[in-house]
């Protein structure tokens, strides 16, 4: 999959499938309220969404994989996703999200490195090392353009007139709509195409009380759209009352979440107050006090306001993609990413050098003691288990770790973990950026399709390693 624009296929909705071919009761009129596919006294509910979206904006092309997970007490349900064209559906791997997850972890934050305790820690006898950072149906109102199998699971891709054939036909299939029809309606005069996917709850746990938990493998879909866009308005449907919607998107340029649902409202005060400190100029620091005061105002009109948390961001090189080919050999630094300004690597021998040249400036000759925290040093900084870097003096206190040497280390995961990464091969693309962020998004907000948008070029930023590891 070549980089894509986000476009409108990845809101999705439950869908139940009546159990038993007489069952076409319908939910009360009161009940219908709860606007999600369901059939009588069953309940499916999405606590959570995974999207990998990649966007083309010179081929206006999107393809999107997706995999929701499920609760609920139906015997088998399955689900409906709108597209602004007809798409085309592949299998992707059980794990695929899963070595997503892996491949974006964020690198552990930098240690600072005492190199000044070798002396005084044992010269005086005292102190303590310090701790690292942590179908058609009735009238004809529906056409069905095609049935498949994609992986476990049987599709349809449908087309409807207006919501009340749309809604015939989901009866007349075994499905049982308990939603409203303006919710269809509202796709449909978009001429949306809806795919409909039936699931088998025996690929899920089952609780002791009946009830299934669980992910589908998940599928891709190909389609053409004129913009990026996720259509949240009919995930709203299978929502109790929030559900957490994680998001990666791979396109040619930093993707964000517009207006008010912007990842910058938490990351760049995060970024302002953690990378710059006192060293921020004029401009960032009046940045840093105009969104701090407008994440105050927002919060104090709108106290159940969430920002969404921008979780990791690159723009991939090759050092990245090498990953897909020998993931075990090159995981754990991940081509390192960002350093400080000035920063560089520097060899193991070189460092303990430095610490022993350091040493002897005040001590005569090298003490046992001294010996033995070389020693100790050398074991726990091999280049096996991370990197160490030497910061340049001008930056040390301003905004950076407050040390001349930090200990970088390496990701640890699994090995069979870190093999599956592979599979990612195709699916990730050199020269493209993927950026991952989470919203969690309350019912009472899913009232529109969410079009996303690149971030400015000026404004495009890798997440660097030394930030912590969420926003606030």
């Amino acid at each position: 999959m070549k980089s894509i624009k986000l476009a409108s296929f990845s809101g999705m909705a439950l869908l139940m499938v009546l159990a038993g071919y007489g069952r076409q009761a319908m939910h009360s009129p009161v009940k219908a309220a709860c606007c999600y596919f369901s059939a009588k006294d069953k309940d499916v509910n999405q606590p959570g969404q995974k999207a990998f979206i990649t966007w083309d904006p010179q081929r206006k092309l999107e393809a999107f994989t997706v995999q929701p997970k499920f609760e609920g007490n139906a015997g088998d349900f399955g689900m409906v996703i709108p597209t602004p064209s007809r798409p085309k559906l592949d299998e992707m791997p059980r794990d695929f999200f899963k070595d997503l997850a892996m491949y974006t972890i964020l690198m552990p934050l930098p240690e600072p490195i005492d190199t000044s305790m070798v002396v005084s820690r044992y010269k005086e006898g005292r102190g303590a090392r310090i701790s690292g950072e942590t179908p058609m149906g009735k009238g004809n109102h529906v056409r069905v353009l095609e049935s498949g199998v994609v992986g476990s699971l049987d599709y349809k891709i449908i087309l409807a007139d207006d919501a009340s054939g749309l809604y015939e036909w989901l009866k007349n299939n075994r499905y049982s709509y308990g939603g409203d029809e303006a919710t269809l309606q509202f796709y449909i005069k978009k001429k949306s195409y809806f795919t409909v996917m039936k699931i088998d709850p025996k690929q899920m746990k089952k609780a002791s009380n009946g009830s299934y938990t669980g992910e589908i493998t998940p599928t891709r879909f190909t389609f053409s759209s004129a913009q990026c866009f996720y259509p949240l308005k009919i995930t709203q449907l299978s929502v109790k009352d929030k559900t957490d919607a994680l998001f990666y998107v791979q396109a040619p340029g930093q993707m964000d979440l517009p207006g008010d649902w912007s990842w910058m409202h938490s990351y760049r005060p995060m970024y302002l107050t953690y990378m710059l400190g006192c060293s921020a100029n004029p401009q960032q620091q009046g940045e840093l006090t105009s969104r701090s005061q407008w994440l105050n105002t927002k919060r104090a009109r709108e106290s159940n306001y969430e920002t969404t948390k921008l979780e990791w961001a690159k723009s991939l090189v090759a050092a990245d993609m090498k990953i897909l080919e020998d993931p075990q050999k090159n995981y754990g630094q991940m081509g390192l990413g960002d350093l400080p300004p000035g920063a560089k690597i520097i060899a193991l021998n070189d460092f303990l050098q430095a610490v022993k040249t350091d040493y002897l400036k005040d001590m005569k000759q090298l003490e046992p003691y001294a010996r033995q925290e070389l020693i100790r040093m050398e074991d726990k900084y091999q280049p096996s288990k991370g990197m160490i870097v030497k910061y340049d003096p001008k930056t040390v206190g301003k905004g950076y770790l407050y040390t001349n040497y930090a200990w970088y280390p390496a990701r640890e995961v699994p090995l069979d973990d870190i093999k599956g990464l592979t599979r990612l091969k195709g699916h990730l693309h050199q020269g493209q950026w993927l950026t991952k962020f989470r919203k969690i998004l309350r019912k009472d907000e899913m009232t529109h399709d969410l079009v996303l948008a690149e971030v400015p070029k000026q404004q495009q930023q890798t997440y660097i390693r030394i930030m912590p590891t969420s926003p606030p």
